[in-house]
């Protein structure tokens, strides 16, 4: 089991590696853009979900967290979570591997299933902030 969120976790990774825009539209920029882009979808879902649960657990005890949300704090929690992720991925090399030598060597079935389970991932994703927003402004009345 731990086996296939490490697997899709770094499909996650490859399917942000992999996507291009065409080079009429500017596309092209090279792998380290690339590296860029796979790291940014994985910190992106990881920052929303966590935002998510920060927002229920504040629901559940009655009362708001009094953490600094200025932009700035914001941001600096994005980057340390883009960072920690780069670090793994591209700095360590295990997204990198996982792209080139791995995720091609793969059965079919393999490769259907973990993308199947990410594009559901990023559905629930998308479904669970929708809900949790909503409900959080319905219970602080924002």
């Amino acid at each position: 089991m731990i086996r296939f969120f490490k697997e899709l976790y770094l499909t996650g990774f490859t399917l942000g590696f992999r996507a291009r825009m065409p080079e009429k539209f500017g596309g092209g920029w090279g792998p380290v853009i690339d590296a860029g882009k796979g790291v940014a979808v994985l910190s992106l879902i990881i920052l929303i979900n966590l935002t998510n649960i920060r927002g229920w657990i504040e629901i559940y005890i009655g009362t708001r967290f009094s953490f600094d949300s200025s932009r700035w704090a914001q941001w600096a929690i994005a980057l340390i979570f883009f960072y920690a992720n780069y670090y793994v991925l591209v700095t360590r090399g295990r997204g990198i591997k996982f792209e080139r030598e791995e995720f091609k060597n793969l059965k079919i079935s393999r490769k259907v299933l973990l993308i199947m389970s990410f594009t559901a991932l990023l559905l629930a994703t998308i479904v669970f902030s929708i809900y949790s927003v909503s409900t959080y402004q319905r219970f602080f009345h924002l």
